[in-house]
């Protein structure tokens, strides 16, 4: 689907814009994440199993909230800034997938170490993968480290680690 998304913008003569972008990188995490989990699972070899996020489980991040699953992953663009010169004009733009994970009925240290697994595969795919989005300047990946988090005091606690990426793209 991928590749088939950015063969017709080509074809066609379409603008990649960061809508594209964002779509498009969702798509290969929703593409490649499940074998990378399988994959890192198979090398760990201990009894911590990585659930893999379905479609229902992404949520975007002008989406309202955190709802309480015991798996969700946030994706989006955090920042964009167009640089122009001239009449071309370059989008720089920062997007993130975080992956929260409920604390409810976890042995102690668990959800640290399978946040640094979901932060690895999700790291791994862009790594492998970059080559898929020729009209973006390399992508910088910076890892976001596992921490606590909670929406209010009323809502679970839930541990959230992922990724940025940083990418531009002209225009």
């Amino acid at each position: 689907m991928l590749v088939l998304r950015l063969s017709v913008i080509y074809i066609f003569n379409m603008k990649f814009d960061i809508e594209t972008l964002e779509a498009d990188l969702l798509a290969l995490v929703k593409l490649k994440l499940p074998a990378k989990i399988a994959e890192i699972t198979a090398e760990k070899a201990d009894s911590i199993a990585l659930d893999v996020p379905g479609n229902s489980q992404y949520f975007n991040s002008t989406d309202d909230e955190v709802d309480n699953r015991k798996l969700s992953v946030q994706y989006g663009i955090i920042e964009n800034d167009p640089a122009s010169i001239s009449s071309n004009t370059a989008e720089n733009g920062s997007y993130i997938f975080l992956v929260y994970l409920s604390e409810i009925n976890n042995k102690p240290g668990i959800l640290r170490k399978k946040l640094f697994r979901y932060i690895r595969a999700l790291k791994e795919v862009f790594e492998e993968n970059f080559d898929r989005f020729p009209c973006a300047s390399n992508m910088k990946i910076t890892t976001i480290a596992p921490q606590s988090w909670r929406e209010n005091e009323m809502s679970p606690v839930y541990k959230v680690g992922g990724i940025y990426i940083k990418t531009s793209i002209a225009g």
